[in-house]
């Protein structure tokens, strides 16, 4: 036993004698840009966690894979043991590349230099696989339109394919399309897959489209298992060709600018224009159609203000459309329409300047100035005036005084009597119309009658607002302002009268009507309506003001 224990001190013994050391190794210092390398790692130890920090490989290089392995091996009584870590490296870029010096326990590994090539291309087009790109614009101005599309043929099985996102500073940029499609180069049939790009340059100079990173796995028979694609193949990394674009700034001072290939505006209502009543909503929708223009390109359009017209507007909605020959947009804004006045009414003409890339000039989209017809609300029935008989005159012959007509007597005293008669009964019914003690609860007469249609309206309209119904509470309130107005002798037809009769209600009633007619949020309390009604109650009528103002005939 104890000779047992001495052989293993022996073997054991030169590998604890020796410092540990680490070391680098790749399979090939020359490469193209397509092609992986391998790069092995080795500690002269066991390691079971841990290992040596690699993030610095990832400025110049895609870290595909990375596997650790621990070996144990002894060769005639020497024994060595080790832990090594196996990457997979793909360059990102041409030129002379550093593979740095790794650290781990104190030992340090020795740094690489490689030597990465341009990508190799087969001559008279006979690659199985390569990659083809193309621009449909070599010059475009700022935020104008361009068209990228790579092509990646193959005339091979693939078993796998994935390429990196592109991305280009200044710039936005949406994919458009993907398509996959057949085509024969020189006699050999290829199958395409096309991915086009819409591009948007945010300033005026060189912008640069850099190149995008396609692996392919190709499918051949007998090939060692790919560890990457999980099944046996080549494995291929292709990069399209980096391409730059001239960016010119704008043309004409433009605010906003439009670059697109046609843009067009057109409108559609809830119900006809012809059927307008004031205090009544119709929805008007105007669309705005751009080529080559995204949605955030689009900016609002603006709607000139109109005297006896509110506008309530709604949320925009866009949509936007991948076509063959680029972004389609379509912008919708409605709002609505609420004339607050009866009468012929002008909506002024909407327009919308924009550069046309496909002429080269500036041109405007229009939609021409609509007049309306509004007709009025409901009008209460007035009665006329009772007619007073007129005394016919009869015409007096020219150069000839008129005979003076003389009463007699007793027509007078006639007059004299009535007219007694007249002020006893006035005064009579003056004591008559006071109120008694007993009375003063229940007001009498016609007035009465309106305060009792006043009051029973207001309470109408308190239990209401309960309900935070933005309709009803219109409906409700112009009841009670009805019923107020005619405790007033005053005609009200429309919420827009009100405003003009009681100014403490326009406020509130414009965030109420808002909150109808608008689907945006509003401001609408229901309190401060409540309110703004309790004050206008406490303003006297004027004929309350006409009794107090006259002294009693007789005292009590």
């Amino acid at each position: 036993m104890r000779a047992i224990i001495l052989s293993l001190i022996f073997l054991v013994a030169p590998s604890l004698l020796q410092a540990a050391t680490l070391s680098a190794t790749v399979d090939r210092t020359r490469i193209s840009l397509e092609e992986t390398l391998t790069l092995k790692v080795r500690f002269n130890e066991q390691v079971m966690f841990g290992e040596p920090d690699f993030s610095a490989l990832k400025q110049d290089f895609d870290i595909l894979g990375n596997h650790r392995s621990n070996q144990y091996r002894s060769v005639n009584g020497r024994a060595e043991s080790w832990t090594q870590w196996t990457l997979t490296l793909a360059p990102k870029r041409e030129g002379k590349l550093l593979i740095p010096s790794f650290q781990y326990d104190g030992a340090f590994s020795e740094a690489i230099q490689l030597e990465v090539g341009k990508p190799t291309r087969v001559s008279g087009g006979q690659e199985p696989v390569f990659l083809e790109v193309t621009l449909d614009k070599k010059q475009v101005f700022v935020q104008e339109q361009a068209l990228l599309t790579i092509r990646l043929f193959t005339s091979v099985d693939l078993n796998g394919l994935n390429s990196e996102e592109l991305k280009i500073d200044n710039a936005l940029v949406k994919q458009i399309a993907e398509n996959q499609y057949q085509k024969t180069i020189k006699g050999r049939p290829y199958g395409v897959v096309e991915v086009t790009y819409a591009i948007f340059p945010q300033q005026s100079g060189t912008l640069e489209i850099p190149s995008t990173l396609w692996n392919v796995s190709i499918q051949q028979t007998g090939y060692q298992r790919d560890p990457f694609f999980g099944r046996g193949g080549k494995r291929l990394r292709l990069r399209s060709e980096a391409r730059s674009l001239d960016v010119k700034p704008k043309p004409v001072p433009s605010d906003p600018w439009l670059p697109a290939s046609h843009i067009e505006l057109s409108q559609q209502w809830s119900q006809s224009p012809d059927s307008f009543q004031v205090g009544e909503p119709i929805t008007r929708s105007i669309t705005v159609r751009a080529d080559g223009l995204m949605a955030s390109q689009l900016p609002p359009l603006t709607i000139p203000t109109l005297n006896g017209v509110k506008y309530y507007p709604d949320q925009p909605q866009s949509e936007e459309t991948e076509t063959a020959n680029g972004v389609v947009t379509q912008k919708t804004e409605s709002y609505a329409i609420v004339p607050s006045q009866a009468g012929r009414l002008t909506l002024p003409a909407i327009e919308l300047t924009w550069w046309n890339t496909e002429t080269g000039r500036e041109e405007t989209a229009r939609l021409p100035q609509q007049t309306i017809v509004v007709a009025g609300g409901v009008m209460p029935p007035t009665v006329p005036a009772p007619l007073l008989p007129q005394r016919e005159t009869l015409p007096t012959p020219s150069g000839e005084t008129p005979p003076k007509v003389t009463q007699p007597i007793w027509f007078y005293l006639t007059l004299c009597f009535a007219a007694t008669t007249l002020l006893f009964a006035g005064l009579w019914w003056r004591q008559r119309r006071k109120p008694s003690h007993a009375s003063n609860a229940t007001p009498q007469g016609d007035n009465g009658r309106l305060r009792q249609s006043e009051k029973q309206a207001y309470a109408v309209l308190k239990n209401c607002v309960k309900e935070e119904n933005p309709n009803l509470i219109r409906s409700r309130l112009l009841d009670w302002a009805r019923a107020f107005g005619a405790e007033r002798d005053l005609q009200v037809r429309s919420l827009s009268e009100c405003s003009a009769l009681w100014p403490e209600l326009a406020a509130p009633m414009q965030r109420l009507e808002s909150s109808i007619y608008s689907s945006t949020p509003g401001t609408f309390s229901s309190k401060a309506l409540l309110q703004a009604v309790a004050e206008v109650r406490k303003q006297p009528s004027e004929s309350a003001q006409t009794e107090t103002s006259l002294a009693p005939l007789y005292g009590n």
